[in-house]
């Protein structure tokens, strides 16, 4: 099911090819500029655990010239390989292994180090081809339907639930008219960091078209998909905006069931078509659409 072999140069396939020529247990790119400060992991993949991106982030501040190491309180061995992203915005590498595993090697730190500046220099030159959108430092479409369908592949063996939310920002044309493109760009900033604090680590936040954001969370039901809609509809940081402009969305919810046959195009299709239900009837508000039912057996 997965379409990885669509995007053999994405950065979704450098990562994974890292992770095993490294042994890794994971790795994650973090952003440190002021805007992503609740919400600083931009990817991640692997098993994060309780303290690994705390202590990645103090090791980027502290030393944000060099790469740095050291074994986290779960005596996982950790790399930070620090960068600045133009035209300023700081972050880093995270690469860590599993639990009692031997010692960083010179070999080991310096591949690291290579990887880092690689990726540093290939974001920098064109975020939009290697999967990062521009603006707001979060995975665009191309990334996530890769990723997305590499999670829906383990939830299928898992027999666990996924859920896509979609958010179509319904104004963003009315503020970039009124307050001008640059206040335009600070709600889709604000939308994606937002979006960022809602999750966990290893789920997806995309942004996969000019208003609008993707969310897909593995083991989630539409229900508890639905309230954190209607919690985001409600949120006062979009509700004031220039010159007494709020902002509202239109949401729509798709959860896939393990085992359905789907491809995260068919829900991305279903979600969509509940946000514009939703927009259709004046906006701000939230919508879960229809459920794919299992395929039925044939007879024998």
């Amino acid at each position: 099911m997965s379409h990885s072999g669509d995007y053999d140069g994405s950065i979704v396939t450098i990562l994974d090819q890292l992770r095993v020529t490294a042994d890794l247990q994971g790795l994650a790119i973090v952003d440190l500029a002021q805007d992503a400060a609740d919400a600083p992991v931009a990817y991640c993949l692997g098993d994060v655990g309780t303290d690994i991106i705390d202590r990645g982030r103090a090791l980027l501040v502290a030393a944000p010239d060099r790469p740095t190491h050291l074994r986290g309180a779960d005596n996982r061995p950790l790399i930070a390989c620090p960068w600045t992203l133009p035209p300023g915005r700081p972050g880093g590498l995270l690469l860590w292994r599993a639990s009692g595993s031997p010692p960083w090697t010179d070999t080991d730190r310096a591949l690291c180090a290579a990887v880092a500046m690689l990726l540093r220099t290939v974001i920098s030159a064109g975020m939009g081809q290697i999967g990062i959108d521009r603006l707001t430092a979060i995975p665009n479409r191309r990334w996530f339907l890769d990723e997305a369908d590499r999670h829906i592949d383990r939830l299928d063996r898992d027999g666990t639930v996924g859920t896509l939310s979609l958010v179509d920002i319904d104004d963003l044309r009315q503020v970039n008219h009124a307050a001008g493109r640059a206040e335009g760009d600070r709600v889709l900033v604000r939308m994606a960091s937002q979006l960022r604090a809602t999750v966990r680590p290893g789920d997806l936040v995309a942004r996969v078209g000019a208003d609008e954001f993707a969310v897909w969370q593995n083991g989630m039901d539409h229900l508890t998909a639905a309230e954190r809609a209607d919690a985001l509809c409600r949120n006062p940081a979009f509700q004031d905006g220039p010159d007494g402009l709020g902002v509202k969305f239109s949401v729509g919810i798709a959860s896939r069931l393990p085992g359905s046959g789907e491809d995260v195009r068919a829900v991305l299709r279903r979600a969509h078509m509940a946000a514009r239900e939703v927009k259709t009837n004046g906006g701000g508000g939230w919508r879960v659409g229809r459920v794919e039912p299992l395929p039925r057996c044939s007879d024998p």
